[in-house]
Formats: structure tokens, sequence, C-alpha cells
């Protein structure tokens, strides 16, 4: 019994640490963008662009469409422009690029998330990209209980 615990416990920890890793470096990145100054900007256009097909495994070609929208703002007395509407960049259905597409029509005044050192970068919205990350940490924690608790009902 203790054997079988101390075992379960070192898969949790090795599966726990395997996803804390990038799962930490994603949390960092998180945090520094939401922290990016912001300003305001101007919807330019806005459109669902078709991109190339993905086939399945059953051999169905998915269709897939970027929600681009190009936009400008001015940051540090300069002009600039981005197209990016979302960190990370997903690539969507029709309906849901449509949908993305309708919150900016062109003309539409919007909030600019950039980063400072290189305006280059810049996002309408932003999204939390470290989905693992307590997860990652009750697993390890679940790993070194079991192996605790292996451990005891092995001297026992």
């Amino acid at each position: 019994m203790g054997v079988n615990l101390i075992f379960l416990g070192v898969v949790c920890l090795v599966f726990g640490v395997s996803l804390f890793l990038p799962a930490r470096t994603d949390r960092r990145r998180d945090e520094s963008r939401t922290a990016w100054p912001t300003d305001k900007g101007t919807v330019m256009s806005s459109q669902a662009v078709a991109q190339p097909p993905l086939v399945s495994k059953t051999g169905k070609e998915v269709l897939q469409f970027d929600a681009d929208v190009k936009y400008q703002f001015r940051s540090g007395g300069q002009l600039h422009f981005g197209s990016a509407v979302s960190y990370p960049r997903h690539l969507h259905t029709k309906e849901e690029a449509e949908k993305i597409i309708a919150r900016y029509p062109a003309g539409a005044a919007v909030t600019v998330h950039h980063n400072p050192e290189d305006p280059r970068e810049s996002y309408l919205e932003i999204e939390k990209t470290a989905k693992y990350y307590r997860t990652s940490i009750a697993i390890i924690v679940l790993g070194v209980v079991s192996i605790l608790a292996g451990l005891v009902v092995g001297l026992g």
C-alpha cells in the first residue's frame, strides 16, 4: 500500500511540475501585460478574414476566421497602428469572428493596451493565459501528500 501511494505521489509530482513551469511563465507574462499602459484609439476597419481551413482527423475541412481589426492610437505623442484584438491571438468560427468585429466597428473609440517598451505590440483585449497555474500547484501538493502518506504507511 505504501509503495502504491509513493508511486502515485511521484507521478502527481512529475505531472504537476510539468504543468507548473510553463504556467508560471505564462502567469508572469499575464501580470506584465495587465500592467501595460492604455491609450485611447480609433478603429479604422474590421472584418472577418477567412484563413486556410484545418483538416480534421476524419478528413473534414474546418473553416476558420481571423477577426482583423485595424486601429490607431497615440502613445508618447506618436501615432501607432495595431491589428491584434487579443492575446493570445485566436482563430474563430465565422460566427465568433463576426461577433468580435461587431464590437469594433470602423470609427469606434477603443482602449488599447500596449507594451511600453514596444508600442507595436498592442491589444484591445488581454486574456489570461496561465490556466493551469493553480491546478498544477494542487497536483504538486497532492503528490507530496501521497508520498508522505506512503512513507508513513510503509514505516508503520
